[in-house]
């Protein structure tokens, strides 16, 4: 499993780790499907770059869904409100 070495929140380097021995690596917190790399901050549990927190593949597809879901009622609101002459 790749684990990130975090040092003052800073991710300092990635590596690959059995997670068994994982705890012998002061500052090791697996990324998982998190595309983390030096440089990127660890706070409060989570990846952040820029200021903006890394989301999985799974969360930026929910994230997606949600605003396509959003753009779409509000499509079909305009639509409707079109076929009532409004």
């Amino acid at each position: 499993m790749i684990y990130a070495m975090i040092c003052d929140g800073v991710v300092i380097n990635t590596v690959v780790l059995d997670a068994r021995n994982a705890g012998a690596f002061d500052g090791a917190v697996p990324i998982g499907d998190v595309a983390a790399g030096i440089g990127d901050t660890y706070v409060d549990g989570a990846f952040w770059r820029d200021g903006v927190r890394l989301l999985t593949p799974l969360e930026a597809a929910q994230d997606t869904i949600a605003a396509l879901d959003a753009a779409l009622v509000e499509l079909e609101l305009t639509n409707a409100m079109m076929a009532l002459g409004m």
